[in-house]
């Protein structure tokens, strides 16, 4: 009867699953938990460290695992002996010899060594070094050709620089004219060369006067009908002038014949040394031979009763 009594006192000492729902934990800290543990984990691995006099808890039914780092070493250790190329096989090989075809010979290669040495001849001369690159340009290897053609203020310097040797020479046999014997008309003025459109032709020279003395010498030569009268009036600036030219001079623009339809010269006032000076320039472009003509501009009656010819 006492040994059952004893053996009842300590089943109701146990605290059992039946009564908690779970196994009892070690009232140890967390700490001295994971140390005994690790102490049955090095057990098993052969390590038997020195036993201590420390108090040890019966193991529970829950296990604290950890991951060993000898298996973590292991598989980095691997990943680095891994080669991420691709490994050269035979068969790669061979067909690259295949697409390169056969070796050259001899004579091929030295051919190719000439040419290879001439085309960096070229490149060297096309191409010099930068330091002297940077300062050339493109015309120091080809020539550049420069047009011929003159700008319109080179023409007119030229055309004005001409006409003022012409009025100061006062030789009108120089400027590719002539005087010829015209039908019907006596003498005239041909072209020896050709004109351009607004070119200078001659000077219409002769004495400027004002208009009273070209009123009284216009009177004294319509007393004389075998001299004629070679007078022309213009207006400059507001002021009017007269170029008498009636007196043998030599000179060739007091000869041109007059057309009132069919002109090919007009008279144009230009200004040298302050003196207005009447000349005569192509109204259109004029070839050798031609008969050289301009408009008279005498529209009285009585000028077209005395010479029909006017009105032509």
């Amino acid at each position: 009867m006492a040994e059952h009594d004893q053996v009842t006192s300590q089943v109701a000492s146990r605290v059992t699953r039946s009564t908690q729902g779970k196994a009892p934990l070690s009232q140890k800290g967390p700490d001295i938990l994971e140390n005994e543990v690790n102490h049955v984990e090095d057990r098993k691995r052969g390590f038997n460290p020195a036993p201590t006099n420390t108090p040890q808890s019966p193991l529970t039914p829950h296990k604290m695992s950890r991951v060993e780092e000898s298996s973590l070493s292991n598989a980095l250790q691997k990943l680095k002996l891994l080669s991420l190329t691709p490994k050269k096989t035979t068969k790669d090989t061979k067909i690259k010899n295949r697409q390169a075809g056969p070796p050259p010979s001899t004579n091929q290669q030295q051919e190719s060594e000439t040419n290879n040495q001439e085309a960096q001849a070229v490149a060297e001369a096309l191409n010099p070094a930068p330091a002297a690159n940077s300062r050339l340009k493109f015309t120091n290897f080809f020539p550049t050709r420069r047009s011929d053609r003159k700008s319109k203020a080179d023409l007119l310097k030229e055309q004005t620089d001409s006409m003022e040797a012409a009025l100061t020479a006062q030789d009108d046999t120089k400027l590719g004219i002539e005087v010829a014997t015209m039908d019907n008309k006596g003498r005239g003025i041909k072209a020896v060369k050709d004109y351009s459109k607004g070119e200078f032709v001659v000077e219409y020279a002769g004495d400027l006067v004002d208009i009273k003395t070209a009123e009284d010498l216009e009177a004294k030569y319509s007393m004389d009908t075998s001299k004629g009268c070679y007078m022309y009036y213009f207006k400059y600036k507001g002021k009017q002038y007269c170029v008498d030219a009636t007196s043998e001079s030599g000179r060739f623009g007091r000869l041109l014949n007059h057309s009132r339809i069919n002109p090919n010269c007009r008279t144009k006032v230009v200004m040298l040394d302050d003196t207005p000076r009447l000349i005569l320039v192509a109204k259109q472009d004029i070839l050798p031979g031609t008969e050289l003509l301009f408009d008279y501009g005498d529209r009285s009656k009585e000028s077209l009763r005395a010479h029909p010819w006017l009105s032509l």
